[in-house]
């Protein structure tokens, strides 16, 4: 269970949002929601330890979320891709592979690519690729490493209808599974069932 009590972030002078509490469960989403500004994405930051809040408290399972907690335990894929554009995209999966200490034989990784591209070259350089083609590469980290808590900022911006269905996909299978999820988004989820913050 992630746990947040009243949370507050201020960038400088500026109070972003203060007194922000909720709980997830395993076997849940939060979907975050709000205009552009309003700090989703900062709040994000706080959930997996990349800022620290101004004040409150957010825990995984009882324990403080600290870098170790975090790393263990959260993958997070934000909205700027975390990749070498110089290198090609089969480099670029083995360096997240390696980060996260994950191993996978080729036929495994090519079949996972498969999922979100009906053809590609893993050779080709990561700044060839689209928007959208990068965005797809690195969703496949949600396929290729077991994390227990899924954090995703915006993962359906640049993708095309069919992606984004495979990516709802992907979403109930990892609540089936009894994984937690939290995501910003500006479009519904398409789930039976999921909590929402709004962000005024």
């Amino acid at each position: 269970m992630i746990e947040v009590n009243n949370l507050s972030f201020a960038r400088g002078n500026t109070l972003i949002y203060k007194g922000i509490n909720f709980q997830i469960s395993p076997g849940e989403l939060l979907l975050i929601k709000g205009a552009n500004g309003v700090g989703k994405t900062t709040l994000l930051s706080n959930i997996v330890n990349f800022t620290d809040p101004l004040e409150g408290s957010i825990t995984y399972n009882g324990s403080e979320i600290d870098n170790h907690v975090a790393s263990q335990f959260f993958l997070y894929i934000g909205e700027t891709n975390f990749a070498y554009e110089s290198l090609s995209l089969n480099q670029n999966i083995e360096y997240w592979l390696s980060i996260h200490n994950v191993k996978f034989d080729d036929l495994i990784k090519n079949k996972t690519v498969n999922f979100f591209f009906n053809e590609l070259n893993l050779y080709k350089k990561f700044y060839q690729l689209s928007f959208g083609q990068k965005k797809k590469l690195q969703l496949i980290l949600l396929m290729l490493i077991n994390k227990p808590v899924w954090v995703l900022d915006d993962p359906f911006n640049g993708l095309d209808s069919k992606s984004i269905r495979k990516v709802n996909d992907l979403l109930k299978k990892k609540l089936e599974n009894k994984g937690i999820i939290i995501l910003t988004s500006h479009q519904n989820i398409s789930l039976n069932k999921y909590k929402t913050l709004e962000l005024l």
